[in-house]
């Protein structure tokens, strides 16, 4: 199964695909590393997912990007891109948007005091962990702007795991994010 998600909400779109070598050839994934001067046949994959994944959503237009490395695709639609190990995912909106897609794993166990101070929200509780990454990456995604300090300006004020929403506390400005979970992987995303 390649594609894993294709929803709509309101004026927004979500897509989920697998990033499939397979499905590539060897001269697209070469045509990639040159385009691009990159040399990692795994960034070249997910470029190509992305743009397979953006066809499939029905949008051929070419992505551009920031100052601040936030991808663009046209001046009236707004765009997040997320990669993860295995898996693709996109958001197009009329609106400012963002999401982010996560594997669970004990990675960020590993690294949670760097970008959460309160410690008392986990102990060895991965799938936690790797939600309260993914809501802050989305965060990230959503200001466009960089600079961030992911400990001190994104504060998680409550998971609701009945209604997949997670409260956050971003520079004094509340904001509601909606989160899933699709297979081993947390997909928490932003639209208006």
């Amino acid at each position: 199964m390649s594609m894993l998600l294709f929803k709509q909400i309101d004026s927004n779109l979500i897509g989920v695909k697998k990033i499939d070598s397979s499905i590539f050839s060897s001269k697209e994934i070469n045509q990639v590393l040159i385009i691009n001067k990159i040399s990692s046949k795994k960034r070249a994959l997910e470029i190509l997912s992305t743009k397979s994944l953006l066809n499939q959503m029905g949008e051929d237009r070419e992505i551009t990007y920031n100052s601040y490395g936030a991808p663009q695709i046209s001046k009236d639609k707004y765009i997040s891109i997320s990669h993860s190990a295995e898996l693709v995912s996109i958001i197009l909106s009329e609106n400012k948007c963002g999401l982010d897609i996560e594997k669970i794993s004990n990675r960020a166990i590993k690294i949670f005091n760097r970008f959460e101070k309160q410690k008392k929200l986990i102990e060895k509780d991965s799938d936690l962990a790797t939600l309260i990454w993914s809501a802050k990456e989305c965060i990230f995604k959503l200001y466009q702007k960089g600079n961030i300090n992911f400990k001190e300006d994104i504060i998680i004020s409550k998971i609701d795991s009945k209604k997949n929403k997670i409260s956050v506390l971003f520079k004094e400005e509340k904001i509601i994010l909606n989160y899933q979970k699709i297979n081993n992987h947390f997909l928490v995303y932003f639209c208006s």
